[in-house]
């Protein structure tokens, strides 16, 4: 008898947690007008979801349940439109108030701008940091070397002997606010969390036989070779058909990285130059480079998901025009006319 009253008991206890709990959610969600708290500077980090946004400001304590605000979020028309930034807020305030200070506030957060081009190479990205004022090229380049981050996505990156950074190509470009004491671990693990973001969201839509690493790989080619938006298909196109037939790509690009350390600072790649020993080389090895030659943006990587089909054997930068632009032929003898 005991017993059961125990049980009955623990069960109305359990009722009436959940229903205060639900009570003190509802309460929150509903509550119109804040109060004079304390102040909390708060900060949400550019790419926050509204879960991410939500345990923030529960941690601050500027509310109490995560739950409260995303319920708020999931039916207010400004979903998805709130800035980052570092923010003053009370404990206390009313979600509304929050979502109006985020939603026109437009604060920006306090550090320093890091601002990555499609295309920079690891070695570019580095030099820039030490530039910025945030770590040194050194740091950056040797912090590559570690096997540390926890991304699932790193998995699939083979390991080859050769291989200059294996984090080339996975560094997202974008434009970055990092603290001045942000250390080179927290900068690359920033631009590999973007990458990841990215690259689900357009991997779940572009079907593609090709595996991560090599569609980077086609990317950054396409990245530092296509100089009009219109034409990244088309190379794609070109490098598909010819590693179908099994010649060697000959891509300039990666003649540049090779002899400029990555820096692409090369004005004119001689013919000496494409002798050049490196895995990098398209000149020297017979297909593919042993890595990414840079770190390709969005459409790009798209690009290399979606080679446009035809029958275009070669390509070079049309004189004529002088506008980046290629022409394109099916023929060598095309090619050198």
């Amino acid at each position: 008898m005991k017993s059961r009253k125990t049980i009955i008991f623990i069960v109305l206890l359990i009722v009436v947690l959940i229903l205060s709990y639900a009570l003190s959610v509802f309460m929150e969600y509903s509550k119109t007008t804040s109060g004079d708290g304390e102040t909390f500077k708060v900060e949400i980090p550019k790419g926050a979801s509204e879960k991410m946004i939500g345990n923030i400001l529960e941690e601050k304590g500027v509310i109490k349940h995560t739950l409260s605000f995303k319920l708020k979020m999931k039916n207010s028309p400004h979903r998805g439109k709130l800035s980052y930034g570092v923010y003053e807020m009370k404990k206390g305030m009313c979600l509304d108030d929050i979502i109006d200070i985020m939603l026109h506030q437009g604060a920006q957060m306090e550090g320093i701008k890091l601002v990555i081009p499609e295309g920079y190479s690891a070695e570019m990205i580095a030099k820039r940091c030490e530039e910025q004022g945030l770590c040194k090229a050194e740091e950056f380049l040797k912090c590559l070397e570690k096997e540390k981050f926890d991304f699932e996505f790193i998995k699939d990156i083979p390991k080859k002997d050769g291989v200059k950074y294996y984090l080339q190509g996975y560094l997202f470009p974008n434009t970055y606010v990092f603290k001045e004491t942000a250390t080179a671990e927290e900068i690359i693990e920033r631009l590999l969390l973007e990458f990841e973001k990215q690259y689900t969201s357009v991997a779940a839509s572009n079907r593609t036989d090709m595996d991560m690493n090599d569609i980077i790989t086609v990317a950054s080619l396409i990245e530092r070779e296509a100089k009009v938006a219109s034409e990244r298909e088309l190379i794609s196109g070109v490098i598909q058909n010819r590693l179908e037939k099994g010649m060697a790509l000959q891509i300039d690009a990666s003649v540049i990285y090779a002899i400029s350390d990555g820096l692409y600072d090369v004005e004119r790649v001689l013919y000496r130059d494409l002798e050049t020993e490196s895995p990098y080389n398209t000149y020297y090895v017979d297909s593919m480079p042993i890595g990414a030659i840079c770190n390709p943006g969005l459409a790009s990587i798209k690009a290399a998901m979606n080679p446009k089909e035809h029958n275009y054997l070669y390509y070079h930068t049309d004189e004529v025009k002088k506008d980046g632009s290629h022409i394109f032929s099916e023929t060598f003898s095309q090619h050198i006319q």
